[in-house]
């Protein structure tokens, strides 16, 4: 899909499209609104993080998005039976992952459903596992960019109704909840930017596209690109072989930075470092965080952090995700044949040690 050559005019295009609409009407899916103006879903979850801006709309989880104006009462949970939802994760170690599934169990629990969680290594054991099925809703974790089609095929036939929390699939006919990347990088720079910063860099993970990592360092590119102002960017790739997460990331920031006079003096950080391991890489190039330089984190906080080492992090911890998914759940229940669709989950930004302001440029 081609998409649109200025950002601005699509906005104002929905923004037209939708002000037709009455208070409180449901507005077309991403995926429909992508499909319907040939362009990409970047492109129009854009937009919609800029009407929602506005006002123009509002969003809910498991819902979708609505004309703002009219009351919009949440999906009781007792206007549902309870259900037995099946939930599988893949045995690659996570301790998010694990995490979340307690979390999830307990907020299932609460309302009166029946969870089973299972784990699994390969589909055989899985088809093994469920037998015959007969579960309500599968909410499946895959904790690994590779998703096996033929479990998920497994899955859905073993369950009603589908829910996978993590990856953004397309064209399947399950539902998909997935943090919102766009606002995730939107909020770092914003609360960069407002402290001084203008040399925003950022450090990820490289890993396949399957991952997510491509598309932050999409959204961060265009993101800066599109703020007032003079805005420098510098992508650090850490090899997700180092044997040594700090001093890979220490290795790419010696690498990269050679011209001083334009080194950042903040960066964003995206992946799967510990606040530990991102403190230490930096330090490791002769960077002390946040006097040489400040650190934004694209995920939730570690509670086992103490308070004055850790970052400011933009993120969703494990109980908000669970409390996401359960919605779903509970929506998904209440309306069975609707269609599936992609459930963005707004992070929040927790400020720690690792941020200051500076002198404007």
């Amino acid at each position: 899909m081609a998409d649109s050559p200025n950002g601005s005019a699509f906005i104002d295009k929905l923004r037209a499209e939708f002000s037709e609409l009455a208070a409180g009407s449901r507005v077309p899916t991403i995926r429909d609104v992508a499909a319907s103006h040939s362009v990409s879903q970047f492109s129009v979850q854009r937009a919609f993080e800029a009407l929602k801006e506005e006002g123009l709309i509002q969003s809910f989880v498991g819902r979708g998005s609505f004309i703002a104006g009219a009351d919009q009462v949440p999906v009781s949970q007792d206007n549902t039976k309870s259900a037995r939802v099946l939930i599988v994760s893949h045995s690659t170690p996570s301790r998010r992952g694990a995490e979340i599934a307690t979390h999830l169990q307990s907020a299932l629990h609460e309302v009166g459903h029946k969870p089973i969680s299972v784990t699994y290594s390969d589909v055989s054991d899985l088809r093994d596992l469920l037998g015959k099925g007969g579960f309500d809703v599968c909410v499946l974790q895959p904790r690994r960019s590779i998703l096996p089609v033929e479990a998920l095929a497994l899955l859905k036939s073993k369950a009603r109704h589908m829910i996978v929390e993590g990856r953004q699939l397309e064209l399947l006919d399950v539902d998909v909840i997935v943090r919102n990347r766009a606002k995730s990088i939107a909020m770092a720079l914003k609360h960069l930017r407002t402290q001084g910063h203008r040399r925003i860099g950022l450090v990820t993970e490289r890993l396949d596209a399957g991952a997510g990592y491509g598309e932050i360092e999409n959204l961060y590119t265009q993101s800066l690109s599109s703020l007032p102002g003079r805005a420098h960017s510098l992508v650090l790739r850490v090899n997700d072989g180092s044997p040594d997460a700090a001093e890979g990331i220490a290795a790419c920031l010696n690498e990269e930075m050679g011209n001083a006079e334009m080194a950042p003096t903040a960066f964003v950080v995206s992946g799967r470092f510990s606040d530990d391991e991102i403190r230490r890489g930096f330090e490791q190039a002769g960077l002390s965080v946040p006097k040489d330089v400040s650190v934004v984190h694209l995920r939730a906080q570690d509670a086992s952090t103490p308070v004055d080492r850790r970052l400011t992090a933009v993120g969703r911890n494990a109980e908000h995700v669970a409390k996401a998914i359960v919605d779903i759940v509970g929506w998904r229940l209440a309306h069975p044949n609707d269609p599936s669709g992609l459930v963005l989950d707004d992070p929040k930004l927790v400020e720690g040690s690792s941020t200051c302001a500076i002198p404007a440029d």
